[in-house]
């Protein structure tokens, strides 16, 4: 039976529906963490650039939301973004490609990230670790993602580990606890709290901000961390541009600058 006359996975048919549609807070992705059967490296992370609770499916695809989320022209971030079946099958049958399926049902391909910037310019990306690149099968299934977004004028891109340095790395499990939907501290964190921090750490040019902030709570009389916590909600949230390719506890006040875009306000706290 040709791929075309293949009936779609019901329950794909059913999520096409709902998911995969809108934009900003009001996207849904097509594939939920709680919908895995096994979710290993999945996790639920909030968005600083959306405001909105994101559904990453791997470690690798969290280091790319993180990037992507951190980055100050990111202004939207859709997960699992189903492609039109109707599109899929018409690019593998020209590529002479068979189409994913599962038991004979076909099945959505989906991107892993689709980021909007406020040039107005899409990229599309696929998340994949690099030993997943030699499979001839992956590779096919790329190659229908490359083709759908490169005929619609939207750069598409491979993200692997490779991507990630170590103090990259290290930076975002350092911001990472402060975008769990599930963490309610410092949530009114404003623009003047930042800015007080900023202004204690200015007359210390030289000195590590982490060393900094400990001995700003002895001075201040404040619990120990309060000062440390702050920095990092304020990286996490765009309030501060600091060198995620240097690792944190290296950085100097002059390696940190308040943005000059407000951090989106509110969070939209759906599943």
């Amino acid at each position: 039976m040709a791929d075309t006359n293949k009936p779609i996975d019901p329950k794909h048919e059913r999520l096409l529906k709902t998911r995969g549609r809108g934009a900003g807070k009001d996207y849904e992705p097509f594939i939920k963490v709680h919908e895995l059967s096994s979710q290993g490296e999945s996790v639920r992370i909030r968005s600083a650039s959306v405001g909105r609770v994101h559904h990453l499916l791997s470690g690798i695809e969290l280091y790319a939301f993180l990037i992507f989320d951190q980055f100050e022209k990111t202004i939207d971030i859709r997960e699992q973004y189903p492609l039109p079946i109707e599109d899929t099958l018409d690019i593998c049958a020209r590529l002479g490609i068979r189409h994913p399926q599962v038991r004979g049902f076909l099945t959505v391909v989906s991107t892993d990230l689709l980021i909007d910037l406020s040039s107005g310019k899409q990229l599309a990306i696929a998340v994949k670790p690099s030993s997943e690149l030699s499979k001839l099968r992956v590779m096919e299934k790329l190659q229908i993602e490359k083709t759908f977004w490169e005929a619609r004028g939207i750069e598409w891109r491979i993200f692997t580990q490779r991507e990630v340095t170590d103090g990259m790395r290290e930076n975002l499990l350092w911001i990472q606890p402060y975008l769990n939907p599930d963490m309610t501290n410092h949530q009114e964190l404003g623009v003047a709290d930042v800015q007080d921090l900023l202004y204690r750490l200015e007359p210390y040019p030289q000195a590590k901000v982490t060393r900094l902030c400990a001995k700003l709570d002895d001075q201040y009389e404040l619990d120990p961390g309060f000062h440390l916590s702050i920095l990092r909600h304020a990286v996490a949230y765009r309030f501060i541009r600091a060198p995620l390719d240097k690792a944190f506890h290296s950085w100097t006040y002059g390696d940190l600058a308040l943005r000059e875009t407000v951090p989106v306000a509110g969070v939209n706290n759906a599943s």
